[in-house]
């Protein structure tokens, strides 16, 4: 005879690593853009800081340009130091379609 086993999906799951605290806003903020280098982000990352800059006056928004592009490189720890060592308050990931 078979057997068929089925998992409920409609259990818990088990959070043991947090996300990072949001930000309260974005005034004064440094934000650092990271493109995966897909789907148009090439296109989609400078309209974002074009308008962050345009809603935000005392936003810096670094570009990506200024960092690692690719899904790959910028999965790496160094990419972390580089904004730790700019001193970014958060990273906005990207990629569009």
């Amino acid at each position: 005879m078979h057997a068929l086993e089925v998992f409920d999906p409609s259990g818990a799951t088990e959070i043991t690593k947090l996300h990072a605290a949001r930000l309260g806003g974005l005034d004064g903020k440094t934000i650092a853009l990271l493109s995966d280098d897909m789907w148009q982000s090439h296109r989609m990352l400078p309209l974002l800081k074009e308008r962050l800059e345009a809603c935000y006056p005392d936003i810096t928004v670094i570009p990506e340009t200024e960092f690692p592009m690719g899904s790959r490189a910028i999965d790496a720890d160094e990419v972390a130091e580089m904004m730790a060592a700019r001193g970014v308050d958060g990273v906005i990931v990207g990629n569009a379609s």
